[in-house]
């Protein structure tokens, strides 16, 4: 296998064509799949309390039943793509969650239900999807990748939620369940048809989990946005659990017509959550974008919590928590992509979607059994304890440094590269990996220049 390096050699100010068609491939891969899920959100409750055995807590635990096998499986997932490659860990998990949506559509009671959800959590994809998207764009660029996979996947909420009830309505949920199996499978091409560029780093080769997974856990800000995926999660999930009656009861809006609430919101949430994107990038405002963001969340529930009675201050309160969803979505696994050790990007990611789907656990199960004891105001009570948490947690967050990694071909010299690279401005972080012979480089771009690197590369060639 041939690396090469092109520091300096591009400098354009977006995203370059391939890239773009890159993020769009696997977004839609992520947006397929999360499609099938996110078209039960707005009808689940109301249909699946039709189940045998099924009660406020197993209808809660079933919708969230899925988050935990998901959470739990994505770690291995992420440190599997790293050692043995993005492609064929996303088609192992696509296929694995397409037999789980089987299994679903099959169920006959709320107990069966719980069991095909938790089997579709065994495709857990997200962290090695989200990692192949970090290989093939350069990392000054990211957050715009993130932000084009996330709007997919945003839109994919919203056409869901339109396609949700009407499909409900025609083919009922196990007809949902065989659709997003399908889905799953139509994702595979996508898949294979994805080039990654010569100048992206290729996965390491971390010998076991353990290892790759504290060098991970010994950062605090990487936790502290695992942490923050959960809740976030958690909260979204045990929303859905209330929202339907709180629409019927002041709007008058059926599960079936459930589309003509939130489509709307989540258009103008991803309007306005686009320009702080672009300032995230461009300013490096991501620690003030985050705690407003988390503040955001907090007074649209607090909204809901304090004031539901009218169907303009549900509006309201869901354009705002849904704006603030929008750029958390985009900013969080680009943020994570940037700080994650070099060389670890699959495993930190993997530890970040664990987070997000042991939240959406979290949230179906702990809510259903708040919903069953004190109502849906106990439901949002437990929503806005949880949010101001993450705040208290996310503050101590640093800002982000500007920084790019690159991977030069390099021969093994020991002990050696420790005081060649001590000599180079602007390395701020290294990793060589004997197995490839490579030599990964996080730089400061603001201090690191090709000449930098012509440098390092003749010591190289005079074995300085």
């Amino acid at each position: 296998m041939t690396h090469s390096c092109t520091f300096g050699s591009d400098r354009r100010p977006t995203l370059s064509r391939g890239e773009i068609m890159s993020v769009l491939r696997l977004g839609a891969v992520l947006s397929l799949r999360m499609l099938g899920l996110f078209m039960i959100y707005p009808i689940f409750a109301a249909l699946s309390s039709h189940y045998a055995g099924a009660t406020a807590f197993t209808v809660g635990l079933a919708l969230g039943s899925y988050g935990l096998t998901q959470g739990l499986l994505q770690l291995p997932f992420g440190w599997l793509s790293d050692r043995f490659g993005r492609k064929r860990i996303i088609i192992v998990g696509l296929i694995l969650f397409a037999a789980g949506s089987a299994v679903a559509a099959l169920a006959t009671t709320i107990t069966g239900l719980i069991i095909g959800r938790l089997f579709q959590g065994f495709g857990a994809i997200g962290s090695a999807t989200l990692a192949m998207i970090a290989d093939v764009t350069r990392e000054e660029h990211r957050v715009q990748a993130m932000a084009l996979a996330g709007a997919l996947i945003g839109s994919s909420f919203a056409v869901a939620i339109v396609l949700g009830p009407l499909l409900a309505s025609a083919v009922g949920l196990t007809g949902i369940f065989w659709l997003t199996g399908v889905s799953a499978l139509l994702a595979i091409p996508l898949v294979m048809s994805v080039r990654v560029p010569g100048w992206s780093h290729p996965p390491t080769r971390p010998r076991r989990v353990a290892q790759a997974l504290r060098i991970v856990l010994a950062q605090p800000d990487l936790v502290r946005l695992d942490v923050g995926i959960a809740i976030q999660q958690a909260v979204l999930t045990s929303l859905f659990l209330v929202l339907p009656a709180m629409s019927s009861h002041l709007l008058g809006i059926t599960p079936g017509m459930s589309w003509k609430l939130y489509l709307p919101i989540l258009a103008g949430a991803f309007l306005i959550s686009l320009p702080f994107v672009i300032l995230a990038e461009a300013r490096g405002w991501f620690r003030m974008n985050l705690l407003g963001a988390i503040l955001g969340l907090g007074f649209g529930i607090a909204w809901l919590l304090l004031d539901r009675s009218s169907g303009t201050d549900l509006v309201v309160a869901l354009a705002l928590y849904f704006s603030a969803f929008t750029l958390l979505e985009a900013l969080l696994p680009s943020w994570i992509s940037r700080i994650s050790p070099v060389g670890f990007s699959g495993t930190a990611l993997g530890v970040y979607s664990s987070g997000q789907f042991l939240g959406i656990f979290l949230g179906g199960a702990v809510g259903g059994l708040v919903l069953a004891h004190w109502s849906e105001v106990g439901v949002l009570a437990f929503d806005l304890l949880l949010v101001g948490l993450w705040f208290v947690i996310a503050f101590p967050i640093r800002k982000v440094k500007r920084t790019r990694t690159i991977v030069v071909p390099a021969p093994d010299r020991g002990d050696g590269w420790g005081s060649v690279l001590n000599t180079v401005p602007g390395v701020i972080e290294w990793r060589y990996v004997n197995e490839e012979e490579l030599l990964y480089l996080r730089l400061d771009p603001d201090i690191f220049s090709k000449e930098s690197l012509e440098r390092l590369q003749l010591n190289q060639k005079m074995g300085v």
